[in-house]
């Protein structure tokens, strides 16, 4: 067996295009069970680097060996080979091609990848670091490197605003018509669980400007699960650092609020006491208005309430926009215990003596997790039609 299987996979590197292409599609097909996953950690996991070369060849081939390294990623060992930084480089130019027919297949293993803290902070530059070394020069080389490590730093920032842009516009096949970007929004929503990333979405974007986070949010009542969700997610990921609630809350651009709790609001009729300090997109809704229809985010919304109850300035922000009022009337509607026991909590942190209190008003919540992205793996990768046209990039920046 296992001469059979390194006879297969010393086709992936054939000079002829059509044996490469049928060794890759037999590849993919033993990837989907964990049988033969141990015939690949063989020659230092040589098939996995020869799959990653052939990403950036022929439409079908690229196709079956991006089927094989997505199912590969259920093994850290094949993580770490992929792990590198001009694979990664290689994958996100491969997502911004507009016209490149495996995009949503490369969205789908960077979102895999991207669970790894190693793969997510590379992703994101972690400014305050590289500005440390580049203030502290102690030798002639130490200077003589800042230039290249601020060069770096530009580079990758912009990889992600590359990346946030083509989220923005792929939405609905509108930047290339073989793919959605919907796996990308996991990419970044697993890139604001690092705290460089958290702060990386409160900045703004090389492209136009505008705060990175203001692009997500307006996805969370999407039609689209996936998207919806990763917009979720990448919310509550950027509230667990506290120091940002005050912008996040306030920032009159982002308008975050209405993004949290129109997704939680219904049709019920507020009273005038209840509307003074509301914002106004939760006023006078439509009668046939209605909730998130998956208890998991509704849950996730309600955390991300729950964290900004955690300081005194974002319990004063929600209690002065009319939060209570809204929590109370999904809490009568709402069904899942979860989601009842998070209202709750929200309730107790809204309703507390902020004088009797005698500290400075932060409060620790316990642990709550932030959120990786939907595995791409439970989902069939379908065939796709090979393809003539001559990709291009189209630079976004």
């Amino acid at each position: 067996m296992e001469a059979q299987l390194l006879e297969l996979f010393s086709f992936l590197t054939d000079g002829r295009p059509d044996v490469r292409q049928l060794a890759a599609k037999n590849t993919a097909g033993l990837t989907t069970t964990t049988e033969f996953l141990p015939f690949f950690k063989l020659n230092d996991c040589q098939v996995v680097k020869d799959l990653m070369k052939l990403i950036k060849g022929e439409p079908m081939a690229a196709h079956d060996a991006l089927s094989s390294l997505i199912n590969l990623c259920v093994d850290p060992d094949f993580v770490a080979v992929m792990d590198n930084e001009d694979f990664l480089y290689d994958l996100i130019l491969l997502i911004v091609l507009p016209r490149n027919v495996v995009a949503d297949l490369c969205c789908m293993l960077l979102n895999n990848l991207s669970e790894s803290s190693s793969v997510a902070r590379k992703l994101v530059a972690d400014i305050s670091h590289t500005a440390t070394r580049a203030a502290s020069p102690s030798t002639p080389s130490a200077a003589s490197d800042t230039p290249k490590e601020n060069s770096e730093t530009k580079l990758k920032t912009h990889y992600l605003d590359n990346l946030l842009e083509v989220f923005v516009r792929g939405e609905g096949k509108r930047y290339n018509p073989s793919a959605e970007y919907d796996f990308l929004g996991g990419v970044l929503a697993n890139v604001a669980m690092t705290n460089a990333g958290s702060q990386w979405f409160r900045g703004r974007t090389g492209v136009d400007g505008a705060m990175r986070l203001s692009k997500m949010v307006v996805f969370c009542e999407h039609k689209n699960r996936i998207r919806r969700s990763a917009a979720i997610s990448t919310l509550k990921n950027t509230a667990f650092d506290p120091e940002g609630h005050e912008l996040l809350l306030t920032d009159s651009e982002l308008n975050l609020l209405p993004y949290i709790l129109l997704p939680l609001s219904g049709p019920e009729e507020y009273t005038d006491e209840e509307m003074d300090g509301m914002p106004d997109e939760l006023q006078l809704l439509e009668d046939d208005k209605t909730r998130e229809p998956d208890a998991k985010l509704r849950a996730t919304l309600v955390e991300t309430l729950l964290l900004f109850t955690t300081t005194r300035k974002g319990r004063e922000i929600l209690r002065a926009k009319k939060v209570y009022p809204v929590v109370q009337k999904l809490h009568l509607q709402e069904k899942d215990d979860n989601v009842q026991d998070v209202i709750e909590r929200i309730v107790q942190m809204l309703m507390r003596d902020e004088e009797a209190d005698g500290t400075d008003g932060t409060v620790a919540l316990p642990p709550s997790k932030r959120l990786k992205q939907v595995d791409p793996k439970d989902f069939t990768i379908e065939e796709v039609v090979d393809s003539d046209e001559e990709m291009e990039i189209e630079g976004l920046i």
